[in-house]
């Protein structure tokens, strides 16, 4: 596989720049989205390490909130602290 180096500039900061190997696949990939929306390819890294984190994230939180249902007791927990924060807030939505 052959790599290329995209040299970037961190758009928040002055004179900041940081170069990563890529692909010729993946380097040509960003470039076709730049084109296709006017937007420059760091920009786009940016947005695609953001939304990576976001799915880590509620990946890892789902992983974690299903684990914590397969506990019994820790579940009854969390149910109880629920009906004491709803009767508190007024909600009587449950």
């Amino acid at each position: 596989m052959k790599w290329k180096l995209i040299k970037s500039t961190n758009l928040n900061t002055v004179n900041v720049s940081t170069t990563i190997r890529v692909s010729d696949q993946t380097r040509d990939r960003f470039a076709r989205m730049a084109a296709a929306t006017g937007r420059l390819m760091i920009v786009l890294l940016e947005e695609v390490a953001d939304a990576l984190e976001r799915r880590i994230f509620f990946t890892q939180l789902s992983s974690r909130f299903s684990q914590l249902q397969e506990d019994a007791e820790a579940w009854a927990e969390i149910q109880d602290e629920r009906r004491h924060e709803s009767v508190s807030l007024g909600d009587d939505s449950e």
